[in-house]
C-alpha cells in the first residue's frame, strides 16, 4: 500500500460517528485529536471510548492496551488545535448550515496541504466544498456506525476533489481496517444509503401498515438476506434524528410515525427507546 502519508488526523464532533473514528484511528496508531463545543459530549466520548476497547478485548477483536490507545487520543477546547492536523474528519450534526459554518472556520485553521474530511450521510458535496479554500483537498468520508464494527467508508467525490486526495483517503481507510468504496457523481444519499433508504421505506411501509412487526422483518432480512442487522435496528443504531435529517436531504419528509418518536424524544439506541427499547449499558431489551 505504500507508507502512510496521515500521521496526525483531527475530529471534530465526538458523537457517535465522531468518537468511533476516533477510536478506530487511535487503535490504528494515529495521534487523534478531538474537539466538540460541548464539554460533556467530550467526556462521555473518551469514556465511550474505554467502554468500546474494553469490550472489544473481552470478546478477542482487539489485542493491546487499551489506556495505551486512549493515551493517543488528545482532547482539546478550540478548533486552532487542529492547525498541525494531517487529516481532519468534520463529524458534526447533520445540518448543512451547521457543516458550512463549520467548515468556514476550518478552512482558516488548517494547513494547505491538509485534507478536510466530511463524515456525512447525506449532504451534498458541492454545498459543502465551497466553503474551504482548497476544494481540491475537500472529500466525503462517510463512515457506518458503530464505526469500530463497520467495514465500509464511502469516499464522496466533491466537484474539485483531486485524484491525490482520493488516494490519500484510501490508503488512510484501508490503513484503519476499512474498505473504501467511491462515489464518483452527485447522488441523493450517496450510493448505500440510496439503496437503503428504499429498503427503508418499504420496511417501514409494512410495519406501519400492519403486515409485520419491527423484529420479524429485521429477522427476515437478516436470515433470509444475509443482512447483518435489520432496518430498524440499522434505523435506531444510528438515530431517528439523523434518519429524519436524510429524508429531508433526499428531497423527502420522514414518515409520520416517525415524527411522532422524535416528539417522544425516541431517537433510538442512544435514548434506550426508538422501534426498540434500550438498557443503560444499550443492549436491547425484549418485551
Amino acid at each position: 500500500m505504500g507508507e502512510m502519508k496521515i500521521k496526525k488526523l483531527g475530529v471534530i464532533g465526538t458523537g457517535f460517528m465522531g468518537s468511533g473514528i476516533a477510536q478506530v484511528a487511535a487503535m490504528a496508531g494515529l495521534d487523534v485529536t478531538i474537539y466538540d463545543s460541548r464539554s460533556d459530549a467530550v467526556k462521555k466520548a473518551i469514556d465511550t471510548i474505554k467502554w468500546s476497547l474494553e469490550k472489544l478485548k473481552s470478546k478477542g477483536k482487539f489485542s493491546a492496551n487499551p489506556a495505551e490507545v486512549t493515551k493517543r487520543i488528545r482532547a482539546v477546547d478550540n478548533l486552532e488545535t487542529m492547525s498541525d492536523a494531517d487529516f481532519v474528519v468534520e463529524a458534526i450534526y447533520e445540518s448543512i448550515p451547521a457543516k458550512q459554518e463549520l467548515l468556514d472556520k476550518l478552512g482558516k485553521i488548517v494547513r494547505p496541504d491538509a485534507i478536510i474530511g466530511s463524515n456525512t450521510s447525506s449532504i451534498p458535496m458541492h454545498l459543502l466544498s465551497e466553503k474551504v479554500p482548497n476544494p481540491e483537498r475537500f472529500i466525503g468520508t462517510h463512515f457506518f456506525g458503530p464505526v469500530p464494527l463497520m467495514g465500509l467508508v464511502e469516499l464522496v467525490m466533491g466537484p474539485e476533489t483531486s485524484k491525490e486526495t482520493l488516494e490519500t483517503a484510501k490508503s488512510f481507510a484501508k490503513f484503519l481496517g476499512k474498505t473504501p468504496i467511491v462515489v464518483w457523481k452527485p447522488s441523493p444519499g450517496f450510493l448505500v444509503n440510496r439503496i437503503f433508504n428504499a429498503v427503508t421505506m418499504e420496511a417501514l411501509r409494512c410495519y406501519f401498515e400492519g403486515i409485520g412487526t419491527p423484529e420479524d422483518i429485521d429477522t427476515g432480512m437478516r436470515l433470509g438476506y444475509g443482512w447483518a442487522a435489520g432496518p430498524f435496528e440499522v434505523l435506531d443504531n444510528a438515530g431517528l434524528d439523523i434518519m429524519a435529517a436524510i429524508f429531508k436531504v433526499m428531497g423527502g419528509q420522514p414518515p409520520p410515525q416517525i415524527q411522532e418518536m422524535l416528539d417522544k424524544g425516541w431517537l433510538g439506541r442512544k435514548t434506550g427507546r426508538g422501534f426498540y427499547k434500550y438498557g443503560p449499558d444499550g443492549k436491547k431489551i425484549k418485551d
